[in-house]
């Protein structure tokens, strides 16, 4: 004899996980293109970190032009899109005495300030992507050099210089295009800061 209980609940279940699926595929979608979002984001930060490290290495130990160092770390900054979606500035400090007739006398040293000497932006990059250690108010010339620097301007890094003691500021700085918004709304803005 046929049990015609078992073969009613079959038929009536029949295509019950692929409405599941088509419930729950769309979250899963979601949660899979987010964590490919989130590792893309790390990926370009760890690039953005090595071009401004690689660029304050040949900033302070070679005698290369900015937008020479500039234009190399660009060609290297792969899958990157540098020309359109991110900039890179390079920044010369000097530490100077605030007060230039002080005299260091142990214990007792002189206050210095971090003073910009020049700052090299790339020629082509986002334009709304600026510098976090000091902004060219003057305007920038087309070889992408400020082209006024006033004699007191005080760069904002992470270290007190000597006296005559020269470092090299690359910031790199990327914005982050997202593939999916619903898990982020806008991109961030990545930023790497070396000073050498």
């Amino acid at each position: 004899m046929i049990n015609y209980s078992k073969c009613k609940i079959k038929i009536a279940s029949q295509g019950q996980s692929l409405i599941e699926l088509a419930i729950l595929l769309p979250l899963l979608l979601m949660l899979v293109f987010g964590v490919i979002d989130y590792a893309r984001a790390i990926q370009f930060n760890n690039i953005l970190v090595a071009m401004s490290r690689e660029g304050a290495n040949l900033a302070s130990r070679t005698s290369a032009l900015p937008q020479d160092i500039i234009r190399a770390l660009n060609v290297t900054a792969d899958p990157l899109v540098m020309n359109t979606r991110g900039r890179i500035f390079i920044t010369r400090i000097i530490g100077k005495k605030v007060v230039p007739t002080c005299v260091d006398a142990p214990p007792t040293f002189c206050t210095t300030f971090a003073n910009v000497e020049a700052q090299t932006r790339a020629v082509s990059g986002a334009a709304a992507l600026t510098s976090k250690v000091w902004s060219c108010a003057a305007g920038w010339n087309g070889s992408g050099n400020c082209t006024f620097v006033p004699a007191n301007a005080s760069a904002v890094i992470p270290m007190t210089l000597s006296d005559g003691e020269e470092v090299f500021a690359v910031e790199t700085l990327y914005d982050y295009n997202v593939i999916v918004n619903y898990v982020m709304q806008t991109g961030p803005k990545l930023y790497s800061l070396t000073v050498l």
